[in-house]
């Protein structure tokens, strides 16, 4: 563990958890400035219509969609740790019209429902992030029909 201490006493706690990183933040405003960060992807597979996204194996996923999917989250950071993960979905298939993708209950959606799936060719990219040990994860779309 770092201690960084102030001349006037606010201190800055860091403590290196599971790959990620918890501030303690104790009398002092901050604005965090990020210069560099680097993803770690993985594809996650579709089988029998089903899409495990594990977060142990990375913060981006790609996937792409040629049939309808169930999407499911494993391994969420402990609650009380923040884990920000992205999610790039892919139309390749002709069959657009039969694609469907259903997002586990524990989402919740900017704008309250879930956004719409890619025209086939462009790719979507999803932004979620939880803190509470996978209860609650908030999702957004970051790009809309990327080609």
């Amino acid at each position: 563990m770092a201690k960084l201490n102030f001349p006037s006493g606010p201190s800055i706690r860091a403590v290196h958890v599971q790959g990620s990183l918890k501030h303690l933040f104790t009398g002092i405003k901050w604005k965090l400035l990020a210069k560099k960060y680097n993803y770690n992807g993985s594809t996650p597979t579709n089988t029998s219509n089903a899409t495990e996204i594990d977060l142990n194996t990375g913060n981006f996923f790609d996937i792409i969609l040629d049939e309808q999917t169930t999407v499911s989250f494993a391994n969420p950071p402990t609650s009380g740790l923040f884990k920000k993960f992205q999610v790039k979905l892919s139309i390749l298939s002709t069959y657009v019209s039969t694609i469907s993708v259903t997002w586990p209950n524990s989402v919740a959606w900017e704008g309250d429902s879930a956004p719409t799936l890619p025209e086939l060719g462009h790719t979507d990219v999803l932004e979620f992030y939880t803190s509470d040990g996978g209860t609650t994860y908030y999702g957004k779309l970051k790009e809309d029909n990327v080609s």
